[in-house]
């Protein structure tokens, strides 16, 4: 998504809806829109946190809170001892850059190959790229500007996800430099594995704990504190569970709904029962 491209759908939803578009000048541009957001995202538009959620801890959250924590735990030091293992492979097999760097410079690297390279400035850091015919792309071609002193090209990519594109490498090899001083250090996998390099603790057994010093539940202390469950998290016992998702504004459509004709989209009534039916006569 570039500015240019923002505006050109923007305009149509103006002429088509203008309270949609009031409605979305409420929202800062840099805060919904990768086109404004200066590359801050990485070209990722949402994180989505309660699908998220959803996918690592639908099956523990009718457990009690100390198995909840536990489950957390031990699943995150699962996927960080994982994914270390993973990085420090591909480092051992000479891998320089992740998987995602890697495969989108080589596509970019192969694009390259098609495109012509007009030079604007004498210290050659300014160009025009034009694209030439591209069967892998259903786009005509275009022309792009590509400022490597600004670290700007006119498609977007290059200061969207933080690597140089096809313009960008195509100008780098008219220009004798070399492109990798233009890849992010955060793709390298040295960088990467300094994520992982802070491992979990090991729970130990409950004898070696220190006694806790912290807020009693129970100031009785003959009393056993018994805890209950919240009935209305309570699954039933017969019939059909019920749905346990965490609901967003994406998922207003789940849950029982009227019935609707398929015949006639009237609501009330399935199609069986409909009085306009003409085999029901």
């Amino acid at each position: 998504m570039t500015e240019s491209r923002y505006n050109y759908y923007y305009n149509i939803i103006r002429e088509d809806n203008p309270e949609a578009a009031a409605w979305v000048d409420q929202i800062p541009r840099e805060q919904w829109c990768l086109a404004y957001d200066q590359g801050r995202r990485w070209g990722h538009v949402t994180t989505n946190l309660a699908e998220v959620i959803n996918f690592v801890l639908k099956k523990t959250r009718n457990l009690p809170i100390s198995s909840i924590v536990l489950a957390t735990y031990t699943r995150c030091n699962t996927y960080f001892t994982k994914r270390g293992r993973q990085i420090n492979a591909m480092v051992s097999a000479g891998h320089v850059y992740s998987k995602y760097a890697t495969n989108f410079l080589q596509d970019a690297d192969s694009k390259s190959n098609t495109h012509h390279v007009v030079e604007f400035d004498r210290n050659i850091t300014r160009f025009r790229v034009e694209e030439m015919v591209n069967p892998r792309e259903v786009r005509p071609a275009r022309k792009f500007v590509v400022r490597l002193d600004e670290r700007w090209c006119d498609c977007g990519k290059f200061k969207k996800i933080h690597l140089p594109c096809s313009h960008v490498i195509v100008a780098c090899k008219h220009a004798h430099h070399d492109f990798s001083i233009y890849i992010s250090p955060h793709y390298r996998l040295d960088v990467i594995m300094k994520v992982y390099d802070n491992l979990f603790g090991e729970l130990r057994h409950e004898e070696y704990w220190p006694p806790y010093q912290g807020h009693m539940f129970c100031n009785i202390p003959s009393r056993v504190l018994q805890v209950w469950p919240h009935p209305a998290t309570k699954r039933n016992e017969r019939g059909r569970p019920k749905s346990s998702r965490i609901r967003t504004e994406m998922n207003i459509k789940e849950g029982r709904q009227s019935k609707k004709c398929s015949y006639y989209k009237t609501e009330g009534y399935a199609r069986n029962h409909c009085p306009n039916n003409p085999t029901l006569r």
